[in-house]
């Protein structure tokens, strides 16, 4: 009996491919110059894009930014927070103190990605779109 361990991959379209539990750390694809379906289920993700704008331009400790978002659960705001770091979009940093206390700031990619949503949200505001 095989009892290697491996990757579990979901068909294609529905979820990503696990490990444990978590989302794949493979990087995102490219597909013909388009970015592949794993950055707009980033990005779309109902914290993600908050998570990003309340650490834009700060360093932030992890309780004070559960207490700035408000509705979030301390396990949705881990997981989103490691899916972000595994994206290099944001820096972790623990400092070694009892109690830890963990900051969380923006990487150069985070930064670009707030830039580019901040003028993806004027074109919808001209436009009148919804966003």
């Amino acid at each position: 009996m095989d009892r290697s361990v491996h990757a579990v991959r979901a068909a294609p379209g529905s979820e990503p491919a696990v490990w444990f539990g978590e989302a794949s750390r493979d990087p995102v694809e490219e597909n013909d110059g388009r970015p592949s379906e794993s950055l707009y289920r980033l990005i779309g993700s109902r914290w993600v894009v908050a998570v990003l704008r309340e650490l834009d331009g700060d360093v932030v400790r992890y309780n004070t930014l559960h207490r700035r978002l408000g509705g979030i659960s301390h396990k949705m705001l881990t997981q989103t927070l490691r899916r972000l770091e595994r994206a290099e979009m944001v820096h972790r940093h623990a400092h070694a103190t009892m109690p830890p206390n963990v900051e969380y700031l923006l990487t150069p990619v985070g930064a670009e990605l707030i830039a580019n949503l901040a003028v993806l949200e004027r074109w919808a505001d001209a436009n009148g779109l919804p966003y």
